[in-house]
């Protein structure tokens, strides 16, 4: 069984789980529902802010709920889980790896579409505390595809921060996905990372549209995958 923890935030959570389904449906056709993958879902929005508390340096603090709430998780049968935040991804360094072994680390699925996605650059959009805490650089894989990365400069890094917290409390729409399409064009990149799971609802808004650019969602990928990611 697949477990998600969610609420940061909520909306990308609930998407993610809607494109779980969709994809599902879509590969067993018309099979009855009972085909389609068992998920159990914790959407808790109340969890700290990552940004802050990466800022804050309440590692300790943030990671001990993470550690509560991922084995609750397990406890309930969850054999995989996705933590669906980026940023949080940092604190899973003080969790042990009887937790660890069961995660579907975010990072380490936009490394894999990185290494077979071709040329780059595709520019990342992550949040601050992710770009402050070198989520993606501290990952021992990242030399070999940091070439196809654009990070973007501390101006462009504070305006798209601000893009990916409107769309916490916004409903993705024209204007959060036409400056993302702004910079890709402004920065010559080949396509985005969703860095941050909020970008999952300009990935499903541009998907419903048959438009935008190409993007890396790790959230699209688990969901493409997750029959053989359930049985590893």
């Amino acid at each position: 069984m697949l477990g998600i923890l969610g609420g940061m935030g909520p909306h990308a959570s609930a998407e993610f789980l809607r494109t779980i389904y969709e994809t599902a449906g879509e590969r067993h056709g018309a099979s009855a529902e009972q085909e389609l993958p068992r998920c159990l879902l914790d959407s808790d929005p109340a969890f700290p802010d990552r940004t802050e508390a990466i800022r804050a340096g309440r590692d300790r603090e943030f990671s001990e709920r993470l550690r509560q709430r991922l084995r609750n998780l397990a406890e309930q049968g969850a054999t995989r889980i996705v933590l669906t935040c980026v940023t949080a991804h940092h604190f899973t360094r003080w969790l042990d790896p009887g937790l660890t072994g069961r995660l579907i680390s975010l990072v380490d699925v936009v490394l894999d579409d990185l290494e077979v996605g071709g040329d780059g650059p595709f520019l990342m959009l992550a949040t601050s505390g992710t770009r402050e805490a070198k989520v993606f650089e501290s990952h021992p894989r990242w030399p070999a595809v940091a070439h196809r990365v654009l990070l973007p400069p501390a101006g462009t890094q504070e305006e798209i921060h601000r893009l990916l917290y409107r769309l916490k409390r916004e409903p993705a729409g024209a204007e959060h996905a036409g400056r993302v399409e702004d910079l890709v064009v402004q920065y010559g990149c080949r396509g985005v990372i969703a860095g941050c799971t909020e970008v999952h609802l300009l990935t499903r808004w541009w998907q419903a549209r048959a438009g935008g650019p190409l993007v890396l969602d790790p959230l699209r990928s688990i969901a493409n995958d997750l029959p053989k990611l359930l049985e590893d």
